[in-house]
């Protein structure tokens, strides 16, 4: 009997701080409204490998958001916060979904009512191990693509050593890639060592040198996406294929239903979160999502 009183006092907990969490997320939404920002659910939940860099990562978008006064920032940090803020009526609260460095498969409190979410016109940003999540989706069928997958429009496949990479700006007018073009623009070309590079990254003309670990893709929904960031060849970064030609994705942007939705493999590292041009990066990949600046979603040329 008092074993049962127990597990009935818990579960009165969970259930009060449950709708604790979503009368103050509704009351956050209605506040930055009224202030005339959007709203932002920033995920860092993870099932499988977690990377040391989220906190930098929460860090960096929340202090985004406050700088450009674009948006208001919210965290998803716990299984039972994701129940509470997630759930098809919660998500109302939001403009966008970030998965920052999410990896696994986490427990949505409804699957379907998130991809509905996103399709309905909302927007869904997912940086680098983004692509690391939902290899399996609840309720699919074994071997067949996951819808997350299909949503996001690739799938991580692996990766090796972290290395210096030339990434090339396909779409130079894409909030995401303009403040890039425009430093690289007027950044004269030059050699550029990879300790260089581990401090700080830099555009030249129309490519951006970087230095992080380089994820490899498996299905590659390639026309249905626009690429942004892409590589003319494999990363040098110690496998048998370094260095051959070839077409290998670094960020991409697409529709999904009403829905946009914007990827970058970019940030392992802590540093490249406190990358100026990296933040330069998400900050409008993040506004293109929210429908703050437009990009086309427009598949280019495979």
């Amino acid at each position: 009997m008092r074993i049962r009183r127990t597990l009935i006092g818990v579960a009165l907990l969970c259930a009060a701080t449950l709708l604790v969490a979503c009368v103050s997320s509704q009351r956050d939404a209605q506040a930055a409204r009224r202030a005339g920002k959007k709203r932002l659910l920033v995920v860092t939940v993870t099932k499988g490998f977690r990377h040391d860099s989220i906190p930098v990562a929460e860090e960096t978008i929340q202090s985004l958001g406050e700088k450009t006064g674009r948006w208001d920032t919210d965290f998803v940090r716990t299984d039972e916060e994701m129940q509470a803020k997630m759930s098809r009526a919660a998500l109302q609260n939001y403009d966008a979904i970030v998965f920052a460095n999410t990896t696994g498969t986490l427990p949505l409190p409804d699957p379907q009512g998130f991809l509905d979410y996103i399709k309905a016109g909302h927007g869904f940003v997912a940086m680098h191990s983004g692509s690391d999540t939902f290899h399996e989706w609840p309720g699919g069928s074994p071997g067949e693509v996951s819808a997350y997958v299909r949503m996001l429009g690739a799938e991580f496949a692996g990766h090796h050593r972290q290395c210096a990479v030339d990434a090339h700006l396909l779409d130079p007018k894409h909030p995401a890639l303009k403040p890039i073009a425009a430093a690289g623009a007027h950044t004269p070309v030059t050699t550029v060592s990879d300790e260089q590079l581990q401090k700080a990254s830099v555009a030249q003309g129309a490519t951006w040198k970087a230095f992080d670990e380089i994820y490899l893709f498996k299905n590659i929904d390639r026309a249905n996406m626009r690429a942004l960031l892409t590589l003319d060849k494999h990363p040098n970064d110690g496998s048998p294929e370094a260095n051959q030609p070839g077409e290998y994705l670094v960020s991409w942007c697409k529709s999904y239903g009403k829905g946009r939705v914007f990827y970058t493999s970019f940030g392992h590292r802590q540093e490249m979160w406190r990358d100026p041009l990296y933040q330069q990066h998400i900050t409008g990949g993040i506004e293109f999502a929210l429908g703050l600046a437009k990009g086309s979603t427009q598949p280019n040329p495979l």
